[in-house]
Parts: structure tokens; sequence; C-alpha cells
């Protein structure tokens, strides 16, 4: 017990050491935890070394890390896109696994260790790249979204990979029928989900938020998150994936922004300690003793990984510009490609010469992901200024906003096609007010559109789109979506490339940062007040109260909430 203590506040402190480096030397997070493991290890110190306690408590960071993602999207959009996960996700794994499989079997090993570590270098960390795009604000931006697909394939494709290295180490060879069965296991969880799960779940957690004890819809969020993982655990799946699964149920909840407000803190502290477990695994003599054979795997996980993912993804007909963001987001190993090779070590089924320097450059390559997600925007950028401008065409949402858009001056941007941009824009249709909504959700984008609203499917948080949209020059800019960091890219932006225009936020936070509240520009509409005025007026004429008289009283409670807010 004593031991477990120590080794918590060690973990603690070093953790705590690591995110205020980070923040002062302005660096991913993630790449702060996975420096506090190497120095943690027994490369460095010494004062950690793995277990399954800490196995344990980085499985559950990373279940609720993908849970949270899963949350980002629709269980029926993704369902309906499944023919591009597939191919995608296919695409990537072939084009990359299979040169690296003929250089391990042209280098004398057997079939099985080059379709095993084929598999395993073709993995990227589906944990580590949500977590950064999550902090970046890009989850939900097409190269993210196409990112999490393909990642989504590799969790799938470990499944039958695990089974066959389980085969293989007792001597024996996996039947097409067992495979089959992995597969078909993967296909029913889908399937429950989809059909199953999502009615029944939905009732669930609306029941239980109407009992109004936020422990109880805590711990009830909390039992459906292990629950999913569970259940894929049993059917042979990764539990990371049944997550994932649960949180695409419940991302079409009317309780999911509540969900994800209550799991965020879990999610923060357990991923973190996933990210200090890859640090564990880095062996600094190992790098030293086998130099070149290290240099040798680790050029092919990120640079040659991330060309053969720009080519495979350019074939499932994502554009230039994505494609390479996304090649350059996937450029790194996994925790299945360590999973597998750890394993296949540990039952000498890999010889350590060829197992060890792969080893030490899949963790090498997860230190160097966090850097590469965060820049990919800017790198994608350079390359694009350097081959000859319009080379890459600009994505298909810029085109349609430049379309919308090329005969208006002075008009208004819409982000977000929920219940209030939908009613926004509606007034502003009603009034003959020029205008484009912006909306990321394929849902939501297809009720604007049928309601007849100028809408475009896209992401506001774009620079290259708000830009095509005219916001340099736009009157207004109405924001109304939920995710606090793509709203500061929005209005960082906005602020400086206009400087005449207004921002109108309608996002209901309780506390706004004070520099958007001290910003003349900037006015704050909390939704939820203006929904209490709704209420107050109807009670009032229900009152025989005059309508004159109503208004008036309602003008000053609106007074006396801005003078409340102001002062706050």
């Amino acid at each position: 017990m004593d031991n477990f203590l120590l080794a918590s506040l060690i973990l603690f402190v070093s953790a705590t050491f690591a995110a205020v480096a980070s923040r002062w030397l302005n660096l991913p997070p993630v790449l702060g935890y996975i420096a506090a493991g190497i120095v943690l290890g027994s490369s460095v110190t010494g004062l950690i070394e793995g277990g399954s306690n800490l196995e344990l408590l980085a499985e559950i960071g990373v279940i609720l890390l993908l849970f949270t993602v899963g949350l980002e999207f629709s269980l029926t959009e993704f369902w309906a896109d499944r023919h591009r996960v597939l191919s995608a996700g296919a695409l990537q794994m072939s084009l990359f696994g299979l040169p690296v499989g003929l250089c391990v079997w042209s280098l004398g090993y057997g079939v099985e260790v080059a379709v095993l570590l084929a598999g395993a270098t073709a993995m990227s960390s589906t944990a580590l790249t949500a977590k950064q795009l999550v902090d970046q604000g890009e989850v939900t931006t097409r190269h993210g979204r196409g990112a999490i697909t393909v990642l989504i394939f590799q969790d799938m494709a470990a499944i039958p990979l695990l089974s066959m290295l389980a085969i293989w180490q007792i001597g024996a060879d996996p039947s097409p029928l067992e495979l089959a069965g992995e597969l078909a296991s993967i296909l029913l969880l889908f399937t429950v989900a989809l059909l199953i799960a999502r009615p029944v779940l939905h009732r669930v957690l609306a029941l239980v938020y109407r009992i109004g004890s936020s422990e109880a819809f805590l711990f009830a969020a909390l039992s459906l998150i292990v629950m999913a993982a569970l259940a894929a655990h049993a059917l042979g799946a990764s539990a990371a994936l049944g997550a994932f699964l649960a949180g695409l149920v419940l991302g079409e909840s009317d309780v999911r922004h509540r969900i994800e407000s209550d799991v965020r803190p879990f999610r923060d502290l357990f991923s973190s300690i996933f990210f200090v477990t890859v640090g564990l695994q880095i062996e600094i003599r190992q790098i030293i003793s086998t130099p070149i054979a290290t240099a040798a795997w680790l050029t092919a996980l990120v640079p040659a990984k991330i060309i053969t993912n720009f080519a495979a993804l350019r074939i499932a007909t994502l554009s230039q510009r994505d494609a390479f963001r996304t090649g350059l987001i996937l450029g790194h190993g996994g925790e299945f490609g360590l999973l597998l090779t750890t394993s296949a070590l540990a039952s000498g089924f890999v010889s350590a010469t060829l197992g060890q320097p792969l080893l030490a450059a899949l963790a090498i390559s997860m230190s160097v992901a966090p850097m590469l997600i965060r820049a990919n925007g800017r790198i994608s950028a350079i390359i694009a200024e350097q081959v000859q401008q319009g080379l890459i065409p600009a994505q298909q949402e810029e085109i349609e906003a430049s379309a919308h858009t090329s005969e208006m001056d002075d008009h208004v941007i819409v982000c977000g096609a929920g219940v209030i941009g939908k009613s926004l824009s509606m007034a502003l249709v009603e009034a003959k007010v020029p205008h484009i909504v912006i909306e990321a959700d394929l849902p939501s984008y297809l009720d604007a559109k049928e309601a007849g609203l100028p809408v475009i499917l896209g992401d506001a948080s774009r620079i290259p789109t708000l830009r095509a949209a005219g916001a340099h020059h736009a009157r207004q800019l109405i924001v109304t979506m939920t995710n606090i960091n793509l709203i500061k890219r929005i209005l960082a932006w906005y602020l400086i490339e206009n400087d005449k225009g207004s921002i109108k936020l309608c996002i209901g936070r309780e506390n706004p940062p004070s520099e958007w509240a001290r910003n003349s520009r900037i006015y704050i509409i909390d939704p939820r007040f203006r929904a209490a005025l709704d209420a107050v007026r109807a009670v009032l004429l229900d009152c025989q109260i005059e309508e004159d008289y109503a208004e008036e009283i309602l003008n000053h409670l609106s007074q006396r909430y801005d003078e409340l807010r102001d002062t706050q």
C-alpha cells in the first residue's frame, strides 16, 4: 500500500510539472507527459516501473478518451459513411503494411512475422491522436474526421491480428472460419449499438437526468461506458472500441453536453497516465545500442507512413489538403503496435534483434506525434505555398462558401445551424438580410437545407472557410457553437482580419472568458436568459397584464441582467 501511494505521489507530481512545463514552453501537453514517463522510467531514474495497476489506470484513460471522441460524432452518420471507413482504413493499412511486410520477409523472416509486423507498424495511436485533436478543437474537421475514421478501422483490424498472434504462438494456423468469426463479432457490435442500444440508453439516461441527482447521473454515464467496454471485450474487440461506440450512441442524446462535462475531468486525469506509460516504454539504452535499426524503423513509421497515408486517403476521395493533413496526423506508431510487438517479443515469436528496435521506434514516433499533429495545418500550408499556387485545390466547402457570398458585402455569417442558428437564419431571411450559415454536423445541415436556408456543409473554425465566406468584410459574425477551443480560434482570426464587424456569441456559457466580456465588439447572448424572458412574457400575459406594460417589465429585466453581467 505504501509503495502504491508513493508511486501515485511521484506520478501526480511529475504530471503536474509536465503540464506546467508544456504550458510554459507552448508545447502539446501529451509531449510533456511522455517526457515525464521517460524520466521516471528505467532509462533515467527508475522511480516507477510498469505494472498491472498502472496499466489498468492507463486503459481507463484510453476508454474515457475514446468515449468522449465518440460523443463528437453521430452513429447514424458514421454508419452511413461506413463504406468510406472501410475503404480509407483498408487502403491505408494495405499501402503501408504491404511494403513493410515484404521488407521483413526479404530479410529471411517467416510470413507470419512479416504479416504481424506489417499490421503492427501500420497502426497509429487512437488515444494520442484523439487527445491532441480534441485539445486543438479539430476532431470534427474534415481532416480530423478522416483521421478518426482510419483509426477506428485500425482498432477493428487489431482484433484478428491479436487472434492470429495467439494461434501462431502455439504453433497452429488460423482458419478462415476463425477470422470470419472475429469479423462477425465486430459487425454484431455495431448492429446492436445501432438498432438496440441507442433507444434504450437514451431513455435510461434521460430518466436518471430528470431525477435531478448529479451523482446518480455521473454514475449512470460511467456505468454505460464500462458496460460497452466490457461487451466489446467479451466479443474479442478492444474495450476502447466499445467505449467509442457508446459515445457514438449517446452523442445523439439530449444530455450529451452534460455527459461530456461530467466525464471530462476523469478523462484528462486517466489519459495523462496513459501517455506517461508510453514514455516508460522508451529505452534509451536500446536506442543507443541499435541506432541504425531504430532509425530505419523510425523512417518507416514517420515520413514513409505520411506519404503512404496521403496516397491512400487521396484514393479514398479526400481532398489533397485534407489527405495530407490526415497523413501528417497519422504519421506515427500506436498502442496496438506496442501491444502486438511486446506480446510477440515476450513469447519469442519475434526475435529481440528485430523487435526491440521496432519497440523503441514506435515509442519515439509517438513522442514526436503531438508536435506533428499540432502543426499539421502550418506544414500543409507551407508545402502548398512551396508548390505552385493553386496546385492544391480549395475544399468543397470553400468553393460553396465563395459561391454563396461572391456578390455579398456587409453580410452576416452564422456559425452553427442548431436551434438558435436556424432561428436566426429564418429571421434574417424574413428581413431580407444577406447571410450564410456554416454547419459541420450533417443532420443539422440537412435540416437547415430542407428549411430553405442558405447553409453550407463545412467547418466554421477553418480559416480558409471563413475567408471564402467573406468574413473579413462581413458586418456581423454570429457564433452558436459550444466548443470553446473552436470559438477562440474563430474570434482570434476575425478580430484581426475584420476591424469593423461585430460578434454575437450565443453559447450559453455561465462564465465566458473575461477578455470577451471586456471587448466592445463582442456581445454575449445567454440563450437561457432569453428563454426565461419568453416564459415571463407568457406568464404576464396569462395574468391579464397589458402587453405594453409586460414589454416594459421585460425591458427592465433585460437591462438589469446586462448591468449585473457587466459588473461580474
